[in-house]
């Protein structure tokens, strides 16, 4: 398994966000050098952690009008492979595969059948897709920003003011943001204060 320390899991936070930040961006984010973090991306490349970077769509342009969901029998599997309308190959057995089927209407999904050859267990029309952003699981030593408490869970958040903090809880990242309040409250009645004495 691949070491990876906080600085690793904030950039990986990052640009699973915003894949399309940039190393400048990424850099005035995390307080950090330009180089620091290209060094940093380069060895999350080279560690086969970042894989590749991507785009995610509008459901609409990413699936057929219907997906399908089938338990098939099959003693080709690599047959799955040619068709396009199989979205998703799922094995639990060596000859019982879950699969996903987008496809536009019956006629389609009957050609798919009869052209894979596969034998039909299951069959289940998919009514309603959500995907859900799955947190990620390395456990690194990662400090909550306001605390000082390693995080454990699937950590908040939050970008202010051209930096990423990283909070363990709601009740940090909302005291967090309270003493940010105050503070811009103080910084904004001191420069009142300076202007009225300026007038003087």
């Amino acid at each position: 398994m691949v070491k990876l320390d906080e600085v690793d899991l904030k950039l990986i936070y990052l640009l699973r966000d915003n894949s399309r930040l940039s190393i400048s961006e990424l850099a005035e984010l995390l307080g950090l050098s330009r180089p620091t973090v290209k060094s940093r991306l380069e060895k999350l490349e080279k560690e086969g952690i970042i894989q590749k970077y991507t785009i995610k769509l509008s459901p609409e342009l990413e699936r057929a009008e219907n997906i399908v969901i089938m338990i098939v029998k099959t003693e080709d599997p690599e047959s799955l492979e040619n068709f396009n309308e199989i979205i998703e190959i799922n094995k639990f057995t060596s000859k019982k595969h879950v699969i996903k089927v987008a496809v536009e209407n019956m006629k389609q999904l009957r050609q798919v059948i009869e052209g894979a050859g596969f034998e039909v267990i299951e069959i289940m029309p998919v009514l309603e897709m959500r995907e859900r952003e799955r947190p990620i699981k390395i456990r690194v030593p990662f400090k909550c920003d306001y605390c000082g408490k390693e995080i454990v869970e699937e950590p908040i958040v939050y970008k202010y003011r051209n930096k990423v903090y990283f909070f363990c809880c709601e009740t940090c990242f909302r005291e967090f943001k309270k003493a940010r309040e105050n503070i811009e409250k103080f910084k904004l009645s001191e420069g009142q204060k300076v202007e009225e004495a300026h007038k003087h």
